[in-house]
C-alpha cells in the first residue's frame, strides 16, 4: 500500500485498481481493510493511548470505484471526517483524474452535460440527454492531452459526483475507458480499468491549509 500523506488527522493512499474503497459485504479486499490493518499496527508501535490502541478509528472520506485506482482519503477522527465529508457535499474539493480511452473524442476539450440514472439492477448508470424522474444531473470537463502512439489520454475534472459518472458519460459518447466492459471497453486487466484519480485538493479538517494530493499512474498505463 502506497501512502501519500499521514498526520494525526489523516490517511491517504494510492489505491490500487481492483481493491473497493470501503469495507462491506462483498467478500472481495478492500483498501479500508488495508489501511486500517496499517494504521492499527503503527498504533500498537507508536501510540501510548489504551484507547486507540483497542478502538482504532478510521473512515474512507470518499469513495472509488473499485476497478479505477489514485488518491483515496481516509479520517482518522469523527471530526476530521465530518469536515472532509461537508467539502464534498458542497462540491469546494478539485478532483482531477486521468483515463485512457479506446476512441479519441470528436472535440479535443469539452464540457459534458447529461442525466443520470441507475439500471435496474443498480449495478449500472444510465445516461440520458434529458432529465428524467430520479435522475442527476452530472457535469464533466476533459481535455486531450499529448500522449505516445495510438493512446488516447483525457484529463478529466468532474464537477458532480455521480455513481459510475465518469465512466458512464465518456462512453455516452463514443469513448468508452479501456479495460472497462461495463460500458463497451475491451478488457486490460481483471476488475480494472484505466481509470485515476490523479490529484485531489480541499482543506485540511484541522488547519484549514489547502492541501494538494497526487498520486503517480499504475504501472503499465
Amino acid at each position: 500500500m502506497q501512502i501519500i500523506f499521514e498526520d494525526y488527522y489523516l490517511l491517504a493512499i494510492n489505491k490500487p485498481g481492483g481493491l473497493s474503497s470501503e469495507s462491506g459485504k462483498e467478500r472481495h479486499p478492500s483498501a479500508e481493510q488495508e489501511a486500517l490493518m496499517y494504521f492499527t499496527q503503527q498504533l500498537q508501535k507508536n501510540s501510548s493511548s489504551k484507547r486507540l490502541k483497542e478502538t482504532p478509528y478510521l473512515r474512507a472520506v470518499h469513495r472509488l470505484d473499485r476497478a479505477s485506482s489514485g488518491v483515496l482519503v481516509f479520517a482518522k477522527t469523527k471530526l476530521a471526517l465530518s469536515a472532509l465529508m461537508l467539502q464534498f457535499e458542497q462540491r469546494s474539493v478539485e478532483k482531477v483524474y486521468q483515463a485512457v480511452v479506446e476512441k479519441r473524442p470528436a472535440e479535443p476539450a469539452g464540457h459534458l452535460v447529461h442525466w443520470l440514472l441507475k439500471d435496474e439492477t443498480g449495478r449500472k448508470a444510465l445516461i440520458s440527454e434529458k432529465q428524467l424522474r430520479d435522475s442527476q444531473h452530472c457535469l464533466l470537463d476533459y481535455i486531450t492531452l499529448p500522449s505516445e502512439g495510438k493512446t488516447i489520454l483525457l484529463e478529466l475534472h468532474p464537477q458532480t459526483g455521480r455513481f459510475h459518472q465518469i465512466r458512464a458519460q465518456l462512453a455516452h459518447i463514443g469513448c468508452p475507458i479501456v479495460g472497462d466492459v461495463l460500458y463497451g471497453g475491451k478488457p486490460w486487466r481483471e476488475h480494472q480499468i484505466k481509470l485515476h484519480a490523479q490529484r485531489l485538493r480541499f482543506k485540511h479538517p484541522k488547519t484549514g491549509e489547502e492541501m494538494t494530493l497526487e498520486a503517480p499512474l499504475p504501472e503499465g498505463f
